[in-house]
Order: C-alpha cells, then sequence, then structure tokens
C-alpha cells in the first residue's frame, strides 16, 4: 500500500534565527512520507470530562501483593532430612508438582511435599541436607491477578470509598482498576488500606513492587480535553499538532486541569479539530530539525 504524502506545517520563531529573511519565516513546509502511526484524533472524540485524580503523597506510592487465598506457605508434615529439592525460586509449578523429598526423624521413612495449586515459588528456605522443621520451606503464589494496596491517613479517609477509579502506573505501562474494599488497620496503626486488583496475565509484575496509583475521587465537567500524548513543549510553548487540511499545524493551547493522562483545554482548539495523539514528538523532532538547517 503507498504511503500517504503530507505537508507538516511550522511555525518559526524569529527570536530563534538571525541570519536571513529565509530562516525568519513565520511558516515552512516541510514535505515528508507519513508512517501509518502518525494518527490524528477529532477533539469531539476526546471524553466529555476530565477526571480530577487525588494523589495524596502517602497515597501515590503503593505496592503489589499476592491475593490472600493466592498464597500458600508449604511446610513439612514432620520433622526430618531434606534429601532431595524439585523446585527452585521463580519456578512455575502446576498443582500436584514435587516440591521437596523428606526423610522423616521417627520412621525414617520418606515423604514428598507437593504444590497445593498452580502458581510460582517466590521464597524457598531451605536445601538439600538441611533439617525440616516447623519454618515454612516454600511459598508458592499465584500471581494473576495481584492486588494494589495504598495507605488511606484519616484526612484522607472521607473521601475513599470502595468502587472508586484506580490508576496505576508501574514505570512501563498504565493500568485502571477500582477499589475492592477497605481494611482497618489495629488500633495503633494511623491509616487503613484500600486495596484494588490489577491484572497481571503475562506475569510481568512481581509482589513487592512499588508502583505510583492515583485515586479518582470526583469528576469535573469541562468543555474540552485532549490526550496528554499530544502535548509537546515547543519554543518553550505547550503546542498541540492540528491538522489543517494535508498539515499538522503547531498551535499553542492554554491548559487547565490534569489527571495525569488528560488535560482541560482552556483555549487554542475547537471542538471537532482534529489532532496528533500517537508520536507527536516525532513532527517536532521534524520542526526543531528544520529549524537547525535554517541556522546553518
Amino acid at each position: 500500500m503507498p504511503r500517504k504524502m503530507i505537508t507538516v506545517m511550522i511555525r518559526m520563531r524569529t527570536v530563534t534565527s538571525t541570519k536571513s529573511a529565509a530562516s525568519t519565516r513565520s511558516r515552512r513546509a516541510l514535505t515528508r512520507k507519513s508512517p501509518p502511526r502518525w494518527r490524528s484524533k477529532p477533539v469531539s472524540e476526546a471524553r466529555p470530562q476530565v477526571p480530577a485524580s487525588w494523589s495524596a503523597p502517602s497515597a501515590v506510592m503503593a505496592a503489589l501483593f499476592p491475593i490472600p487465598d493466592g498464597i500458600a506457605l508449604i511446610r513439612a508434615r514432620f520433622p526430618g532430612q531434606v534429601t532431595k529439592i524439585n523446585a527452585s525460586l521463580g519456578d512455575s509449578v502446576k498443582a500436584g508438582d514435587l516440591l521437596a523429598s523428606i526423610e522423616s526423624n521417627d520412621s525414617l521413612q520418606p515423604y514428598t511435599l507437593r504444590a497445593p495449586f498452580a502458581g510460582t515459588v517466590i521464597q524457598r528456605n531451605i536445601n538439600v541436607g538441611e533439617l525440616a522443621g516447623e519454618q515454612a520451606l516454600f511459598t508458592i503464589a499465584k500471581l494473576d491477578p495481584l492486588w494494589v494496596e495504598l495507605k488511606i491517613f484519616p484526612g484522607q479517609r472521607r473521601e475513599i470509598a470502595p468502587g472508586q477509579l484506580v490508576r496505576i502506573d508501574t514505570g512501563d505501562a498504565q493500568h485502571e482498576s477500582r477499589i475492592s474494599h477497605i481494611v482497618p488497620q489495629n488500633s495503633g496503626s494511623p491509616y487503613v488500606i484500600a486495596r484494588a486488583e490489577i491484572a497481571n496475565a503475562e506475569e510481568l509484575l512481581s509482589p513487592g513492587r512499588l508502583v505510583s496509583a492515583s485515586i479518582v475521587v470526583e469528576r469535573i465537567e469541562v468543555p474540552l480535553v485532549i490526550e496528554n500524548r499530544a502535548l509537546q513543549l515547543l519554543d518553550e510553548s505547550q503546542v498541540v499538532f492540528v491538522q489543517e487540511g494535508n498539515s499538522f499545524e503547531p498551535r499553542p493551547v492554554e491548559l487547565g486541569r490534569t489527571d495525569g493522562q488528560f488535560t482541560e483545554i482552556l483555549s487554542g482548539l475547537k471542538p471537532g479539530e482534529r489532532y496528533v495523539v500517537e508520536n507527536s514528538y516525532l513532527i517536532k523532532a521534524d520542526i526543531e530539525k528544520s529549524s537547525v538547517s535554517d541556522d546553518d
């Protein structure tokens, strides 16, 4: 399929160049092949409201944990010496898989330890030749789904309730969930725990990992929002690349409130205009490259 040719319209600021009249033109047309990944989205297709995300400092950082019925501590049934180990840290096991063999101190007969369900070995505390007593020898956990735990302090408690939307940033991906329940802590604890599930089908996330999270506690109606991916800093101004016919023009915009994913637009765009969402930085790079060429 032939690639579509586009002309990227850019706005040059006279303060960035003093060499010639050609370098101080207010507009310059660049012609290049448009990769399919350059997509624009009508403003009218954006969400009609901005969720105002509440992120108190104590709730910004959260941690991942196995769900309670998805974790098992495997102990020896009878004290004895470990004669064989069949599972290592990080191994995936199925229900019934052999974990270890132990020779009982009393009967001198061997017996085995097996996985109670499918999961991942997240702890192993025994080696061949060691004595197995009351300590947990293995910890097996189901890693899909996991729980995200957030600390909620008394001053924040009135705003938080089950069912509220939670946005979770793991550093390499963003997820959305909802608070499933709130767990009171003991009398000496200054906070309660809000929990939400996060899908982990590919098991890329592990228990104990710290993540960033925000809880949406209010929704504010606004006339116009855009996705934050569309925003680029150009000539010290926040701009959006707006489609003008077969061209994309940098349009300065005045920003309002944001929830980290969408931002309110106070001026600079109108409903129905189309703007670049994905990889808008590629157009910005072309503009900056062109500006350097003009300066030379």
